[in-house]
């Protein structure tokens, strides 16, 4: 009977048990945020990329990732791809698909031309992959990874076709190709083959570290492409016989009865049998032909009976790994504009818990906001625990006024009132844990599925002021809202997505009693005017603008994708402004201004209610979005109106 290797297999079905597992709790438990690449080495390596050419971190990646890349590529130098032969989902799933194709007797092991051939594509992909990597700090391997858009749902990051498309190769391809995805497609694969050249990549690397050293100002695609090309090159011409080798299976040809077995298990279909040393470019040193040998101390790691070995490194390097990320965390960012005078004696002030600091582009966002202030000399930003250090003139600035600084006071209306309602009834209250703009998304989410709120602000103190609305008379208790903002968990779906959120939030004080106003003193606290002017407006003279007024209505809901309508109309050469207004009776319309030569109100209309929104990015792109929009037509006395 063909022994087993359980040192593979514990690995292989803790793997997927633990993905398995963490997909059916999220099902159930609604509380739940899996963290999918929480240990992701392929990730780790690029961040690190992107964070040596750009000062940057690659996405929501940390020093965990960073310092499993590292482990990465120390078990591959020093032992083999243990990754590759342990651990992947990819790589198990590959070779399972791959028994089932050998069951079928469709499965083949390309050979020769072909196999070289393929082998370039990998390359490809991995130069791709880091190129657009390190050149947005965005890990661009999202895209179409099999295994991100699985276990992610096919998110925002993911481009559907192109994951479509891995997945079929994936699974297709196993089935009857020998490892089709890890041997020809998989940019990992080729990294590993690369460190198993270690030489190799580590000179290229030094030797253009010493070229920028002296002063050459040289781009990262060179050192890029040469790594990736000699990496392809070494592959296909010493593939039998990769240096260094350390620790590899050894063949005693004394005691070996030419059985086969050996070559017949590789799951990389290796000829172990042929081989005295083996040191094949493939070798994952996965144990699978040191268990299936009949014959005692035939087959052996370096000529001794280790077969524990791989099995025992991996796991040291994956606690090493996880323990080093824990010493020191890397930033996401760390931007400085300040003179080095006033970095010198600049203050140093730290904020955690900050949950819209949570990848690069928010901490950039954030970057941009302190860098409008005088007297913010620089900014670094830790997405872990969603952490940012501002450096900030003392002069100018406490703690206090920085908190204030970055405070970003909302309103948000959460439901429209009906035509019934005539006054509102709010709260004044303190929440502790309360602080940016994902707070109070999260705020109204909560008050939209548990309450009757109708809107909410917020104003600076420490801790945040909120006031919350309500239809008079659908108020609840002081208890019952206190227990719904205390909540511990949320659930919510944006942009057909399901978020699962933990919440710290805690009520610290209510004012003494409610307060009532009328409906209109609502209208007007809530308002936030919005204004933009384009298509060269500045040139027209006010005599030949109209203005269109549309009532705004439930559209008001919406009011956070006023740019995205803004930018569809400026498509309209003849429509030249919008801005949104109250009424006399206190209600929210949108004017349109527009030269009625160039466009009518039933075209602006028409554009309006539109299915998708055509809107432009400040990259150049274009891009469609539905259109939460529904304008009812106006009343022909209050369809057109000039400047005021």
């Amino acid at each position: 009977m063909k022994k087993q290797n359980w040192y593979k297999l514990l690995y292989q079905f803790a793997i997927i048990g633990i993905l398995v597992f963490m997909g059916f709790r999220l099902l159930f438990d609604k509380a739940y945020a899996p963290d999918f690449e929480a240990y992701c080495p392929f990730g780790g390596i690029q961040a690190l990329g992107s964070y040596m050419t750009m000062d940057s971190l690659s996405c929501s990646m940390t020093s965990t990732q960073i310092m499993m890349g590292v482990a990465l590529f120390i078990g591959i130098v020093l032992f083999s791809r243990l990754f590759c032969g342990y651990i992947c989902p990819l790589g198990t799933i590959s070779e399972w698909l791959g028994k089932l194709g050998d069951k079928l007797k469709v499965r083949i092991t390309p050979k020769g031309f072909v196999d070289y051939t393929l082998r370039l594509l990998k390359y490809a992909l991995l130069f791709i992959t880091f190129y657009f990597t390190l050149k947005s700090s965005e890990l661009f391997c999202k895209k179409f990874d099999p295994y991100y858009a699985a276990v992610s749902g096919f998110d925002s990051d993911v481009t559907l076709l192109w994951a479509l498309l891995a997945i079929g190769a994936l699974v297709l391809g196993s089935l009857f190709f020998r490892l089709f995805w890890c041997r020809y497609l998989c940019p990992l694969g080729a990294l590993s083959a690369i460190f198993k050249f270690s030489w190799w990549f580590l000179g290229v690397m030094a030797l253009y570290v010493i070229l920028i050293l002296v002063g050459l100002d040289i781009s990262y695609v060179y050192p890029l492409l040469v790594i990736t090309a000699g990496g392809y090159i070494l592959e296909v011409t010493r593939m039998k016989k990769v240096w260094p080798d350390p620790v590899h299976i050894t063949r005693n040809t004394v005691t070996c009865i030419d059985c086969g077995l050996c070559s017949e298990t590789c799951p990389q279909g290796i000829d172990v049998a042929q081989m005295e040393k083996v040191t094949h470019t493939d070798c994952t040193l996965c144990g699978d032909c040191l268990h299936a040998c009949p014959e005692k101390d035939t087959l052996l790691i370096n000529k001794k009976n280790m077969k524990w070995l791989p099995a025992a490194v991996l796991g040291a390097l994956i606690i090493l790994g996880i323990a080093a990320g824990t010493l020191f965390e890397l930033p996401t960012i760390d931007q400085k504009w300040g003179t080095p005078e006033q970095i010198e004696s600049a203050g140093v002030f730290e904020m955690e818990g900050l949950k819209n600091i949570k990848c690069f582009g928010s901490s950039t966002a954030f970057a941009n906001q302190m860098r409008r202030h005088e007297g913010i000399y620089g900014v670094s930003t830790f997405v872990a625990n969603h952490k940012v250090r501002v450096l900030y003139d003392t002069s100018l600035y406490d703690d206090e006024k920085l908190q204030q600084l970055m405070f970003v006071p909302v309103k948000r209306v959460i439901r429209a009132v009906t035509k019934d309602v005539d006054s509102v009834t709010y709260y004044t209250l303190t929440i502790d844990k309360f602080f940016d703009p994902l707070d109070a998304t999260y705020l109204q989410h909560l008050l939209n599925q548990k309450t009757e709120a109708c809107g909410f602000q917020t104003e600076f103190a420490c801790p945040v002021i909120v006031r919350i609305y309500f239809p008079a008379g659908k108020e609840p208790g002081r208890d019952a809202l206190t227990e719904v903002i205390e909540s511990k968990n949320l659930t919510f779906t944006s942009n057909d997505n399901v978020f699962h959120v933990k919440l710290p939030y805690r009520v610290i004080s209510f004012e003494d009693a409610s307060a009532t106003i009328s409906i209109r003193e609502y209208a007007s606290e809530m308002f936030t005017p919005k204004s933009s002017f384009f298509n060269g407006y500045s040139d027209y003279t006010e005599e030949i603008i109209s203005g269109y007024l549309l009532p705004v209505g439930s559209n008001s809901e919406h009011a956070d994708m006023y740019n995205y309508l803004i930018s569809h109309l400026s498509n309209d050469e003849g429509v030249v402004g919008f801005e949104t207004r109250l009424d006399e009776n206190g209600d929210e319309v949108a004017a349109i201004w527009y030269v009625d030569t160039l466009t009518t109100p039933g075209e602006i209309f028409g554009y309006v209610n539109a299915d998708t929104l055509l809107i432009h990015f400040s990259d150049g792109r274009t891009g469609r979005v539905p259109n939460p929009f529904r304008f009812r037509e106006p009343d022909s006395a209050a369809a057109a109106e000039r400047l005021p």
